[in-house]
């Protein structure tokens, strides 16, 4: 049986998770606001999905439960997004100025929600397990999601 970790080795966890979460979150708005067409070619969103995974597997290496069901949650709803948008591709074609066609939008919208919704789950239990206790609003980069 191993002793409790000193503060050194809770200070590296710390120091970790410090830099981890923000990447995760980062990694996530990125997936959340790629298009699913760049003018009129499709957009592979595959390889944030990719960085998100392995952050989420760094991190669930030092983290508890509840950071890890927030992980999981997000991750999953990041491979929905992704499957979605690549789905759309395979089925429409872009509208004006790269935006997803009438029928597909409501499955991009949703799809793109949940994620969204993930990320704040996510972020609100990362700063609980920081200590950090003031508020946090989030940063709108494009049109809100949460309508």
């Amino acid at each position: 049986m191993t002793a409790a970790p000193d503060g050194t080795a809770r200070y590296f966890v710390l120091q970790r998770k410090g830099a981890l979460f923000p990447a995760i979150a980062a990694t996530a708005y990125q997936l959340v606001h790629s298009p699913v067409w760049r003018g009129r070619r499709p957009v592979d969103p595959a390889p944030l999905l990719t960085a998100l995974e392995d952050a989420a597997v760094q991190v669930a290496f030092f983290s508890d439960q509840k950071i890890n069901a927030t992980l999981e949650r997000l991750v999953t709803a990041g491979r929905r997004l992704v499957a979605s948008a690549q789905a759309i591709q395979a089925r429409s074609r872009p509208s004006f100025g790269g935006a997803v066609e009438g029928p597909a939008r409501a499955e991009d919208d949703a799809a793109r929600r949940a994620l969204d919704r993930a990320i704040t789950a996510f972020v609100e239990a990362a700063r609980a397990d920081l200590g950090i206790e003031e508020p946090w609003l989030p940063i709108n980069l494009t049109p809100d999601l949460r309508a």
